[in-house]
């Protein structure tokens, strides 16, 4: 009598211990989890960035919710308008009640992305975000929790910009924004006023 021969396992077989009922429906429920936030994330983003659209200008609240500050996007659908000034956000210290010189954060950053190979672009908008964030909130009618998260997560932002720089914050730190107007294309030198202009954005006490 012949003896039987037992065939080599398939290598593309699948192996292991097979999923019982309760993983499979496990599994399929995370599944469609994952795919329904990533519907939710993909429609919040497309109207972040469709500024113009009638429907981004109904849940602009909820969109603003959602997507910020984790998931700000820097550019839109449509062509955005170029800007006219360069800002520069500025913060002074207040140390037993005497003010400090005042520290121009946005050059500092400037400086340390100078030069960089590879300069991170998240970083270098951190602060521009963190001031446009709380001047949109600040603007509104009746958004005080808005504009007190936002005020904490500029806070935030300066705070940590001052220890970078090995400047202490004191008791308390007062931010202004200084604005430079861009001239023209082809303005001949001299035509436009570049006096720069400040705007004071607030007074905070800072939490020993």
């Amino acid at each position: 009598m012949a003896e039987s021969v037992i065939p080599p396992p398939d290598p593309l077989a699948p192996s292991g211990t097979p999923l019982g009922a309760s993983r499979r429906a496990i599994v399929r429920w995370f599944a469609a989890f994952v795919a329904f936030m990533a519907l939710v994330h993909s429609s919040m983003l497309l109207l972040y960035v469709a500024t113009d659209f009638p429907l981004s200008k109904s849940y602009r609240e909820q969109v603003n919710e959602w997507m910020r500050p984790l998931f700000p996007q820097d550019w839109s659908i449509f062509a955005p308008e170029p800007s006219k000034f360069n800002q520069h956000l500025e913060v002074r210290a207040n140390t037993d009640g005497k003010f400090g010189p005042w520290v121009d954060l946005t050059a500092h950053d400037n400086a340390a992305y100078r030069g960089e190979l590879l300069p991170s672009i998240e970083d270098q908008l951190v602060l521009r975000r963190a001031v446009s964030q709380y001047r949109t909130n600040a603007a509104r009618e009746n958004a005080t929790a808005a504009t007190g998260r936002s005020a904490r997560y500029l806070l935030n932002v300066v705070l940590v910009r001052l220890d970078d720089m090995g400047e202490e914050p004191g008791q308390a730190v007062q931010l202004r924004l200084k604005s430079t107007r861009i001239p023209a294309p082809g303005s001949r030198p001299g035509a436009v006023v570049t006096r720069p202009q400040y705007q004071t954005l607030g007074y905070w006490k800072v939490r020993s």
